[in-house]
């Protein structure tokens, strides 16, 4: 199998390689732990019963008193990839998917680095080690994040494509391979993304490289710079066609409480700690949560960076290579790309370490967008993809030659040895400290793959020899094995039962609380525990009992509680009066609609008092700034069922507590994007809903259009006349209709495109 014939053997062998490492998909299990059936499952499991039932999946009417559904930008519904579980079995879909877009991930470092000019082994090394990276795979259940980064490389080839050749389907894919990232769900990915890619094509630009196999003649530097510009329009393009995502979220990411940035703690959050820099070289020195031997603090799933010890020491080699400047005319001109991977592998690992250096908060408090996002340890991802580009450049250097040869053998040597002495201290350190067995069981595992890598090197045959193919598949298997093993069980599965719907206790309109306390302590103390992922697997039948937010909405149960990135409106505030202010707890409780609280069981607590969604009170108290309105509601005094408190212009009388009802609500219909009310009122007052006051939310009474205020900080009231009366809530978003002018507009533009570009190649 000499080298040329290496086309499909590395790809064939990836796919391999993900199914044994997920094989427990293919027995029926599903992905579960932690954020897969917390947030994901259940928003698009709810969105597609809506889909179903004939109804935009606009709102969600079961989490936090009514939060969007697909203005929440990691629901990713217009993502394409998110369609197949609306007619399959959708547990098993979402977990194979993210499994598809691993080899997506390979597949595209496969075609960027061909583009570029690496040989089969390069393309092969850094199409494993970009694919099978821990960063991502140990992040996996984390599906926008994936759905998102997996297309990093294509965008590369499609610049590549355009900007060294000017061929008018690359422009095309640029845009629709930007259009994938903004609609993968995940934010801060795409923005780390397209912050590279322009990067890249600035730096491309400037210092143009040729392109193998090309007749390509070099270009100008002002149609470089044309060309550069024009991708910049292209990249808009795909913006374009995720408009009508990006604009809900952009509504309700201005009402959240990230509409002004993150706080600097929450923003240093998953800072990554120097010491964790010895996870490139061994990914398990500090345990995993696969067996429960992780040991330190944190989430092992931001901190993980390993590419494969081969790739690492495939892209070290590139780099002292390129630092030595030692003139080699048959050096490949892919290799001149070196200082630029280079600078985008420092700039992730620094930006990574976050609060352990003064730079990330610097730039947090001085540059634009730091300010954004949590866990500064994503900006990893530069790291990995810029080693994993670099291991392939770096394996130029991997040859049969005296040098190589006399190398491989002290390497050889000295992992075996290093493997030999760690087992032996294990032997004879049974007894020895928990975390001592686990660094050495790390050491003895890098000894075996390094030693083995060694011998590989010096069996190496010569590039035309038939059996160079041979070496190289021996190559990659034992890449495969070095990085299935680090990335053995940290994506746990269970029976798809798990996501079937259960009938549950309590009243359809009833909606419970979770005490903050009580729900961190349950999700992370008890279930999903950062330590050991064994915990929520051997139990799952409890975990998936819990009702958890956002797990209630399988079951059709309303919760106060939310457990989405943004929280619409004075959401948070709201449960931050709740939690500290218990001499105003029963009112707040009554106020928001909530009947029952969760003690840490399954079962929720009915509260004392009788509790409706929505009712009737005579006065009205206003208030002219929020600070008077909280201080209102945390009155010990004040009951929910007589006052309700608005933000305006106007007196505050004081409720005549004597005198008969002002009314009552006859009848409510639920049709999620519409509520309707049946009212009959004695005297003027007011109608008080405790659902989440929103943009795009109009009322009609008796058909004529009415005024909603915000009502007790978060909720929604109006003003009603005497009369027996039908009150419907409406949402209509005003970026309904103007996002989706613009995506199907920018869609048929980008269809043009590619048919341009398919006729360009046919003439």
């Amino acid at each position: 199998m000499p080298e040329r014939s290496l086309t499909r053997l590395p790809l064939l062998i990836l796919a391999l390689t993900l199914l044994v490492l997920f094989h427990r998909l293919l027995l029926g299990e599903v992905f579960f732990w932690g954020l897969p059936s917390l947030q994901f499952y259940p928003w698009r499991d709810y969105a597609f019963d809506l889909l179903r039932a004939g109804q935009l999946p606009l709102w969600n009417d079961l989490s936090g008193a009514g939060a969007p559904l697909f203005a929440n930008y990691q629901s990713a519904l217009l993502y394409p990839l998110s369609w197949p579980g609306f007619v399959l079995p959708l547990g098993s879909t979402m977990s194979v998917v993210a499994v598809l877009h691993l080899f997506i991930a390979g597949w595209g470092m496969w075609q960027l680095t061909g583009r570029m000019g690496l040989p089969p082994l390069g393309r092969a090394l850094s199409a494993f080690a970009f694919a099978l990276t821990s960063y991502l795979v140990a992040r996996l259940g984390t599906y926008p994040v994936i759905s998102t980064a997996v297309w990093l490389p294509w965008l590369l080839w499609a610049l590549i494509g355009w900007l060294a050749l000017g061929r008018l389907r690359s422009g095309a894919l640029i845009g629709l391979f930007g259009a994938l990232m903004l609609l993968g769900g995940h934010a801060q990915t795409a923005w780390y993304s397209l912050l590279l890619a322009g990067l890249f094509a600035l730096w491309w630009t400037l210092r143009p490289h040729p392109i193998p196999d090309t007749e390509a003649a070099s270009s100008s530097g002002g149609l470089r710079a044309r060309r550069l510009i024009t991708a910049g329009g292209l990249i808009a393009l795909g913006a374009g066609v995720a408009a009508l995502q990006l604009l809900a979220t952009a509504e309700l990411l201005s009402t959240s409480q990230r509409s002004a940035g993150v706080e600097f703690y929450f923003a240093m959050n998953f800072s990554y700690a120097p010491a964790r820099t010895l996870n490139f070289l061994m990914p398990h020195i500090f345990g995993t949560p696969a067996d429960g031997s992780f040991l330190t603090e944190g989430a092992y799933f931001e901190d993980a960076v390993y590419i494969g010890l081969i790739p690492l020491v495939s892209a070290f080699a590139a780099v002292i290579a390129w630092l030595r400047r030692r003139p080699d005319p048959d050096r490949p001109a892919y290799f001149a790309q070196t200082p630029f991977w280079l600078l985008i592998v420092v700039i992730g690992f620094v930006f990574a370490l976050g609060r352990f250096t003064e730079i990330f908060p610097f730039l947090y408090n001085n540059i634009p967008t730091f300010d954004l996002f949590q866990a500064p340890v994503r900006w990893h991802l530069w790291t990995v993809f810029g080693l994993s580009l670099l291991a392939g450049i770096g394996a130029v250097e991997w040859r049969r030659s005296l040098r190589v040869r006399r190398r491989s053998r002290l390497v050889t040597l000295a992992a075996f040895a290093a493997a030999i002495l760690a087992a032996l201290a294990l032997i004879f350190m049974a007894d020895a400290n928990v975390g001592l067995r686990i660094i050495a069981q790390a050491i003895i595992a890098a000894g075996l793959v390094g030693g083995a890598a060694g011998l590989l090197s010096l069996v190496q045959p010569e590039r035309a020899s038939r059996r160079y193919g041979l070496w190289v598949a021996g190559v990659l298997l034992l890449l495969s094995v070095d990085l299935g093993w680090a990335n053995w069980g940290l994506n746990p599965t269970v029976p798809a039962a798990f996501y079937d719907q259960r009938t549950v206790s309590t009243d359809d309109s009833a909606r419970a609380y979770w005490p903050a306390e009580i729900e961190a302590a349950v999700t992370f103390d008890e279930f999903f525990r950062f330590d050991d992922y064994r915990i929520a697997t051997d139990d799952w039948q409890t975990v998936r009992a819990s009702e958890l937010p956002n797990l209630n909405i399988l079951d059709g149960a309303a919760l106060l509680n939310n457990f989405d990135p943004l929280l619409a409106g004075h959401h948070l505030t709201y449960l931050s009066l709740i939690e500290n202010n218990p001499d105003a707890q029963d009112a707040l409780y009554q106020a928001s609609g909530v009947s029952a609280i969760y003690a840490g069981s399954a079962t929720a607590e009915p509260l004392i008092h009788s509790v409706a969604r929505a009712w009737l009170v005579e006065s009205a108290c206003w208030h002219t700034d929020e600070a008077a309105l909280i201080e209102a509601l945390t009155d010990p005094g004040w009951s929910p069922q007589q006052i309700v408190h608005l933000i305006g212009d106007g007196d505050c009388p004081a409720a005549e507590s004597r005198r008969s009802a002002v009314g009552e609500v006859v009848a409510v219909q639920d049709d999620i994007n519409q509520l309707t009310l049946q009212v009959d009122v004695n005297r003027a007052g007011w109608l008080v809903l405790a659902d989440t006051d929103y943009p795009g939310w109009t009322v009609t009474v008796d058909g004529q259009p009415g005024v909603i205020e915000r009502a007790n900080l978060a909720f929604r009231a109006i003003a009603l006349e005497p009369g027996t009366q039908t009150v419907i809530f409406d949402y209509q978003p005003g970026w309904l209709l103007p996002g989706a002018l613009v995506s199907v507009m920018s869609l048929l533009v980008l269809l043009v495109l590619f048919r341009a570009g398919a006729v360009g190649r046919e003439t």
